[in-house]
């Protein structure tokens, strides 16, 4: 990864939601998205844009219980916004 300032991650209250129905356990909950955040932080761009104007992205996750799952964000120089968690 390249030596680039990492983004601040912020968690949108329904982001936290999606993911505490997704893994009611707080500790594992916390290692599942850990991995997404670190990338993220680093190169937001590594996910797929979700809408044509680039203003929401997408990161595909590990399966969780045979569902592939979704982390939707927007980003900036200095943020992640992380606003939904979703199965598909």
């Amino acid at each position: 990864m390249a030596d680039f300032p990492l983004r601040d991650i912020i968690h949108e209250p329904d982001s936290e939601e999606m993911l505490a129905a997704l893994i009611p356990d707080l500790e594992r909950a916390d290692e599942f998205i850990a991995a997404a955040e670190e990338v993220l932080a680093h190169e937001p761009r590594d996910g797929v844009p979700a809408t044509k104007d680039g203003s929401v992205w997408y990161l595909p996750m590990s399966l969780l219980g045979g569902k592939s799952v979704a982390l939707y964000y927007t980003f900036d120089d200095h943020s992640v916004t992380l606003l939904a968690i979703v199965t598909e």
